[in-house]
């Protein structure tokens, strides 16, 4: 959801790119606290944020669909067949995997800090490697066609 709000603050107001983002899990959820901050801080504000589950017609309507973390990657393919690059390929030419802060700090919920500071860190990425997506957006999508 990150890269869905940092992508179009990046983009040119001009620019006639649609922009999407969904995840691999079909459960209610808020956007929590530490990314709202975050994204207050960007002046992006994200109250109306509607959370949508990935659905094939999503990836093949696509130009360019990407994962955050190898095992969404993973995932995605074992259950669409579509092998996606990661977010770090097209942003910054490497594969380094962004997971969810569930994966990395189990208890999230209760270690606020813990969960803040890892949050903010990959937010931090997904901001820095814009311009980079952005310039390197094209050969993915023509590398798709």
């Amino acid at each position: 959801m990150t890269a869905e709000y940092a992508l179009r603050a990046a983009l040119d107001s001009g620019d006639s790119i649609l922009v999407h983002s969904a995840g691999l899990i079909d459960a209610p959820h808020e956007v929590v606290q530490f990314v709202r901050d975050y994204l207050l801080r960007k002046e992006i504000d994200v109250s109306g944020h509607l959370p949508k589950v990935l659905k094939c017609e999503m990836l093949e309507s696509a130009d360019l669909a990407v994962a955050m973390d190898i095992e969404h990657r993973r995932q995605i393919q074992n259950e669409f067949g579509i092998c996606l690059p990661l977010f770090s390929e097209v942003a910054y030419g490497t594969e380094t995997p962004l997971p969810d802060v569930y994966e990395i700090v189990p208890d999230w919920r209760s270690n606020e800090i813990a969960a803040r500071e890892y949050g903010w860190t990959v937010m931090d990425t997904i901001f820095d490697g814009m311009p980079g997506f952005i310039s390197r957006m094209p050969g993915f999508i023509n590398d798709r066609l």
